[in-house]
């Protein structure tokens, strides 16, 4: 999204598609931000992302016996809050926020010529 919004600045050709771009590449960011919030609260369940049970069969004894050993995090773990909101929670907002920003740019883009 750095590279796009550059493009619109430095060189702004194509900036309707770059618009639209940009609103696509949030809104995709807000669906698999919501996701995580999805397993973070339990909605969805962690095993679809975060375990990998295939990897577990073709390790030997001794490999697997040090990824026991292993302190893992769980995807659902919130290690760090900002007024309480997950960093998953305020990724959401903040995409959702610039995606309608950009597709409203896209929209209007032209009206005011």
């Amino acid at each position: 999204s750095v590279f796009l919004l550059l493009e619109i600045i430095f060189f702004k050709k194509h900036i309707k598609i770059t618009l639209l771009l940009l609103s696509l590449v949030f809104f995709l960011s807000s669906i698999l931000a919501f996701y995580h919030v999805g397993i973070e609260q339990g909605f969805f369940k962690e095993s679809l992302v975060c375990l990998n049970e295939n990897s577990l069969e073709s390790l030997s004894k001794d490999e697997l016996l040090e990824e026991l050993n292993q302190n893992i995090i769980s995807c659902k773990d919130v290690s760090f809050k900002v007024l309480g909101l997950s960093l998953a929670t305020i990724n959401v907002i903040f995409s959702l926020f610039l995606g309608v920003i950009f597709t409203r740019l896209y929209l209007n883009y032209g009206k005011n010529q």
